[in-house]
């Protein structure tokens, strides 16, 4: 399961990251979110490609799972040409988030 940090904003970097964590001396810094650790002297722009963070465009509507809409649509509607339509328009949409399995 994911959380969704309302009101955070994505950093650029892990230098501007809200949640970077320093050691002691102020030398290594520490991503609490993943196994990525900085050093001081990294380029300011840096962020890991294995950054877990996921950026929410705003504004957005709902977020809704879109997968589950076409199995209902299907189920309830059957197999008309016209509902085909409207699923395949259903996943022409960009995805937000990725879809993610439970542990």
């Amino acid at each position: 399961m994911s959380v969704i940090i309302k009101g955070m904003k994505m950093s650029k970097s892990c230098d501007s990251c809200d949640l970077i964590q320093f050691d002691d001396e102020g030398l290594e810094a520490h991503c609490p979110l993943s196994p990525y650790y900085r050093w001081c002297g990294t380029p300011p722009d840096y962020r890991p490609e294995g950054c877990p963070l996921v950026e929410v465009p705003t504004p957005h509507g709902r977020l809704i799972d879109a997968d589950k809409l076409m199995h209902w649509i299907e189920h309830v509607y059957g197999d008309k040409d016209i509902i085909q339509f409207i699923i395949d328009d259903i996943k022409r949409q960009p995805t937000i988030i990725e879809a993610e399995v439970s542990e």
